[in-house]
């Protein structure tokens, strides 16, 4: 133990928000060992990987293999990662194999349920707590707590059956308009699972207060639920933009999956509403809406398909205002960056966002296309409102720095671990 500072295990799939957990506590002196998947930084046994890569033009690597290259987190010393690289590539391989039905499901509960025991039984799962994401805390939670470790699980979206239930409206709602997913008619054993997980942690960080609602709503403990919004590189997404003075259509932006969750049809029936020549639409994402559907929207906005991540600054320096009618988040992360941007924002309290309503954009009720419509409209009418948002959002965005969620989510966990382990936890 580094002075009082509890030492913590952090084991996540994926590389979660750019592995900002791990790096935060390694910053604070509370990292005691950071387990996951792929991963191609220091210490690991791809580590050379990278400088391969550089002798292929970027052009020629495959989508994959620039996934990959993204799996290093410089800020965690060699020693502290135990990455299982082989076990990795057969997540990604099963994965990309499941497509979106009930086999993706069982990907996610059996490669869950093995990634956890291979840490389990790991001599360097070693600590005073143990951090970790859904789908797969059960079993180390039950081994954690027989050995008298804190149990932190990160609710990153909303509970699972929540989240199936508006999929399952929306799906009723829109027919025809996407294929549908597990996402919306989870089985039993993934639910139960996830309930498993939330009842044998000691506390729950949720990046929102929409998250923790949504939590309570299930008669979770208020007093596991701990909420700590989360941070953008501020300075990575600064535009030096133009102000807008109406002398050209308002430029509006949407950025994500465009998809039923995200609320992308009530984005197009707001579209229609408005007079298309004093506004120009762009729908940067990945596009599951399905034909016709599909070029009923295109004719309300362009819509650009994915783009790599080196890729998106450049569209919010495009843009006027980001729009982000979604249904279910955690706290999107593309409202920290167009804020970080200087976009105003028109969002819904779904999206757990820090969004003010009135200050630095408006948060309009789900499912409601005229609401979306009047506030787009409203901006694009008034030069000067979309200045003093924009103004208003850029300053909110620095007390939303990776600095500041570091800081919030130390303070949290020094909280969680100063207040004693619940009685049959």
């Amino acid at each position: 133990m580094d002075g009082l500072k509890p030492q913590i295990v952090v084991a996540h799939l994926g590389a979660r928000m750019h592995y900002a957990v791990p790096v935060v506590l390694q910053q604070a002196g509370m990292l005691a060992q950071f387990f996951t998947d792929a991963y191609v930084g220091r210490g690991s046994a791809w580590q050379g990987l990278p400088r391969l890569a550089e002798l292929l033009p970027a052009r020629c690597r495959p989508a994959g293999l620039e996934r990959l290259l993204g799996r290093r987190a410089e800020g965690i010393p060699p020693g502290k990662v135990t990455a299982f690289n082989l076990f990795g590539a057969a997540y990604t391989l099963a994965q990309s194999r499941a497509g979106t039905g009930e086999s993706l499901e069982r990907v996610y509960l059996e490669y869950g349920r093995r990634f956890a025991e291979m840490v389990r039984q790991h001599p360097r799962c070693a600590g005073q707590g143990l951090y970790t994401f859904l789908s797969m805390a059960q079993p180390l939670f039950r081994q954690a707590s027989r050995h008298g470790l804190k149990c932190i699980l990160d609710q990153f979206i909303a509970p699972w059956k929540i989240l199936a239930q508006l999929l399952e409206e929306e799906h009723e709602r829109w027919p025809g308009w996407e294929t549908p997913s597990f996402w919306a008619a989870p089985s039993h054993d993934f639910l139960e699972a996830e309930e498993q997980e939330q009842h044998l942690a000691d506390a729950i960080i949720c990046p929102s207060e929409f998250v923790a609602q949504g939590l309570k709503s299930l008669d979770m403990p208020a007093q596991k639920i701990v909420v700590v919004p989360y941070g953008v590189e501020v300075e990575r997404f600064s535009c030096d933009r133009r102000p807008w003075r109406g002398q050209r259509p308002l430029r509006l932006l949407f950025l994500g999956g465009v998809n039923l969750r995200k609320g992308v049809p009530y984005l197009y029936q707001a579209l229609k509403r408005l007079n298309t020549t004093r506004i120009i639409s762009r729908l940067v994402g990945p596009v599951d809406i399905e034909e016709p559907h599909r070029t009923l929207l295109s004719r309300q906005g362009e819509l650009t398909g994915p783009v790599p991540r080196t890729e998106v600054r450049r569209h919010y320096a495009w843009a006027d205002l980001f729009v982000f009618p979604s249904l279910c988040e955690g706290s999107a992360m593309v409202i920290y960056e167009a804020m970080a941007a200087g976009l105003p924002v028109i969002t819904t309290p779904h999206a757990g966002s820090v969004v003010r309503d009135g200050r630095e954009g408006f948060v309009v009720p789900v499912r409601d296309p005229e609401a979306l419509a009047a506030k787009i409209d409203l901006m694009a009418a008034d030069p000067e409102l979309v200045a003093r948002l924009s103004r208003a959002a850029r300053q909110r965005s620095r007390e939303f720095s990776w600095p500041r969620y570091g800081e919030r989510l130390v303070g949290a966990l020094q909280d969680i671990f100063s207040a004693p382990k619940a009685a049959g936890a």
